[in-house]
């Protein structure tokens, strides 16, 4: 199975921050769970509709600080607008997630949406394979 990806972050696809993410969530996939890893990355929502019309993605992984004053909350309004008329982006897991912020303050940011899971850069790589490996390996 292809596990794919949509990633928020405003890192270049190359830069180590991505990179070590990818590779080491990768790596746990095709060892424990025979899986690969597709990643679409974007720096912003220019391409949201496009990308959660058009394709189906396992998880959405939204940073909190993208740069240039855009924030993470402001692209999970936008996603939760979109599934209120597409009901298999709402089952889309969403995880909020952020190297600099506390997970206080971004469930503080998201609280209105309810359980949308919040977790530190560090551990996203793990989090995100328990995630997948709960949700779609049978």
């Amino acid at each position: 199975m292809e596990i794919s990806l949509l990633i928020f972050d405003d890192s270049l696809s190359d830069s180590n921050k991505i990179k070590s993410f990818t590779q080491h969530l990768e790596t746990l996939l095709k060892h424990e769970l025979n899986f690969s890893l597709e990643v679409t990355q974007r720096v912003d929502d220019s391409m949201l509709d496009s990308d959660l019309m058009t394709r189906n993605f396992h998880v959405i992984l939204i940073d909190d600080d993208l740069g240039n004053n855009h924030w993470g909350n402001q692209i999970i309004d936008k996603i939760i607008l979109i599934t209120d008329n597409t009901p298999e982006v709402a089952k889309t897991p969403k995880v909020y997630y952020s190297a600099g912020t506390s997970i206080t303050d971004l469930k503080e940011k998201t609280k209105h949406h309810g359980n949308i899971p919040c977790e530190t850069f560090d551990n996203l790589a793990e989090f995100v394979f328990k995630l997948i490996k709960s949700k779609y390996y049978k």
